[in-house]
């Protein structure tokens, strides 16, 4: 068991040190690893390789600035990570990366090695999507309950409101038919008329309320669907 005085980042563990990273094959394989390591803080991708120029990991290394060759020996002539990773399987690249980098510094991490990592990797996301599903889930049906909740208390307001002012009406009408004995209606009516400017305001204000459940709900509805 480690303990927390004992937990070390892995920043911490390299110091400032940020490790290279090239990728060989550019299908999901390739692209899971862009991803993590992409955006990891202790690596950086340097460059991606696949002879299909329209592969999702080339065309996700573009959108990140990473550069990329359609070709292997022109991708290590020049650059020499300190991993390289083979998602290929391709038996003739392996044995050409095999060759060229003997003597170097640089590691080469097998496809086996690769696909582990992958598959790995993958598990790991798709147990955090469906934890952060299961939470915005439980939030959006607390959101709707509240909403449902608060539209229904509203709208008992609203006809208590709708009473109250009938009220104040009946009280100023019987103070201008009782004149100077009809001081009491006309304080009554003075006073409806305060409650209900002040329950028309909180009524406002719930609505607003209201308003802000639905924004976050229609949010947390986008992250449930970009998750999936």
């Amino acid at each position: 068991m480690v303990h927390s005085s004992q937990a070390v980042h892995m920043s911490e563990w390299f110091g400032e040190r940020v490790f290279s990273i090239g990728i060989f094959g550019a299908g999901r394989g390739g692209l899971g690893l862009l991803k993590f390591f992409g955006n990891n803080k202790v690596t950086k991708v340097t460059f991606v390789v696949d002879a299909n120029t329209t592969a999702p990991g080339i065309i996700e290394a573009h959108d990140q600035g990473i550069s990329t060759f359609t070709d292997a020996e022109t991708a290590i002539r020049d650059n020499l990570p300190d991993f390289l990773f083979d998602t290929t399987g391709d038996e003739a690249l392996g044995t050409m990366l095999r060759e060229r980098l003997r003597g170097t510094a640089t590691r080469l991490i097998t496809p086996i090695t690769s696909r582990m990592m992958v598959d790995v990797l993958n598990l790991n996301a798709n147990a955090v999507r469906n934890d952060i599903s299961e939470i915005v889930g439980t939030i959006q049906g607390d959101l709707s309950r509240s909403l449902e909740t608060s539209t229904s208390v509203v709208s008992r307001i609203n006809s208590i409101m709708s009473n109250m002012q009938m009220l104040a009406l009946n009280a100023s009408i019987e103070a201008a038919k009782a004149g100077v004995h009809g001081r009491g209606f006309s304080v009554v009516a003075e006073h409806l008329g305060k409650s209900v400017d002040a329950v028309r305001n909180l009524t406002q204000e719930i609505n607003q309320v209201n308003q802000n459940i639905i924004q976050v709900s229609e949010r947390s509805a986008s992250v449930l669907e970009k998750l999936k």
